[in-house]
């Protein structure tokens, strides 16, 4: 019967690609083994592909996993201090490798034996992390299920770590912060930390207002101030939350306008996140915009030629026109993608409608 020929068929190329990827096919039966166990535990966070990533790497259980390259072709733009919005399709290679040295580390293993089966790129940061841990013991994972109260602190010591605690208790701590009635200490408190010298703690400040939205001048002012940090995602996480927060001002516009010359994607998208927010842009903005859309046809980046498509149809009232005297002559292939992505754009908005 052609059915049961197909069924067999199928299950024949199934059974030999699994035999061609012995390591991807055990690493991917360890993760839904772990998945289903979490759920069967009623673990709260299953769901997250991450964190599931990490349950494999925590039960000893990760070192096929650590030998797979993952490459996501279509790029997505992810936000590292709010993993519970933004889950991940899996662990990354840096997570990985500090998840490994936390492994090692709650064992009291500073030279794992397994550490060399480990992928170069994954071995290097593991290193790197177990010997910062072995070191200061800055963590504020804690493995005794008797200490989960930690997380259940009054306000009052909260407070406190976010002073005098270690890096990541200062993390941690501006995860839990709550602003009620009488807010004025956890402010000041949180407008510290938006002024730190410290990466890791001014992007978990700056995700702290997002995440509670809480907003004044000082808070706006010193968010402000970062979108104009020499590091990357500090300025990106910066200019997401002055749009969320709809506090714009000319500079923050022209930073904005910056960002989209930037090699870095992530960058170009917080930029351009900054600017669809926005009505209408001056000219000197339209030019930045007008470049990096080129850009992006001529690499055929279908992913930002539709962000840059609805942005122009947010901005100009007449956004085919714009493409008619920017494409139509020197570039008529690019022109045909041009509006092709704006009918896109334009259809989405009549279904939402």
């Amino acid at each position: 019967m052609p059915g049961k020929y197909d069924e067999n068929e199928r299950r024949i190329t199934l059974e030999t690609e699994l035999v061609a990827e012995p390591i991807l096919t055990t690493a991917t039966l360890i993760n839904k083994v772990v998945a289903d166990f979490l759920f069967v535990n009623n673990f709260k966070y299953a769901r997250f592909p991450e964190l599931v990533d990490l349950a494999v790497v925590s039960m000893g259980l990760g070192l096929l996993q650590s030998q797979i390259g993952f490459v996501k072709e279509t790029g997505s733009f992810w936000d590292t201090t709010q993993w519970e919005r933004y889950p991940r399709p899996f662990l990354e290679t840096q997570s990985l490798a500090y998840a490994s040295a936390m492994v090692a580390w709650c064992r009291d293993d500073n030279s794992p034996t397994w550490m060399d089966q480990l992928p170069v790129e994954v071995k290097k940061p593991m290193q790197k992390s177990l010997k910062y841990l072995t070191k200061s013991k800055d963590s504020f994972f804690v493995a005794s299920p008797a200490n989960h109260s930690l997380l259940s602190q009054s306000q009052t010591k909260w407070l406190d770590l976010l002073a005098n605690g270690s890096a990541s208790q200062q993390i941690i701590a501006t995860r839990h912060l709550e602003f009620g009635e009488s807010a004025e200490p956890q402010e000041k408190s949180l407008v510290e930390k938006l002024y730190s010298s410290d990466r890791d703690t001014l992007l978990h400040a700056i995700a702290a207002t997002e995440r509670i939205d809480y907003q004044n001048d000082n808070v706006i002012e010193a968010i402000r101030l970062s979108v104009e940090n020499r590091d990357e995602e500090i300025r990106a996480k910066a200019m997401i939350a002055l749009t969320r927060f709809d506090s714009h001002d000319e500079h923050s516009i022209n930073e904005a306008a910056k960002m989209l010359d930037c090699p870095t994607r992530f960058v170009v998208f917080a930029g351009l996140f900054g600017l669809t927010s926005l009505d209408t842009v001056p000219d000197p903005v339209l030019k930045a915009a007008n470049r990096r859309f080129i850009q992006a046809l001529q690499k055929c980046d279908y992913e930002f030629i539709g962000l840059f498509a609805g942005a122009f149809n947010g901005w100009l009232d007449d956004p085919k026109q714009h493409f008619d005297h920017l494409l139509s002559e020197d570039s008529p292939e690019y022109y045909e993608i041009a509006m092709e992505s704006l009918e896109n754009i334009r259809e989405q908005l009549v279904e939402i409608n």
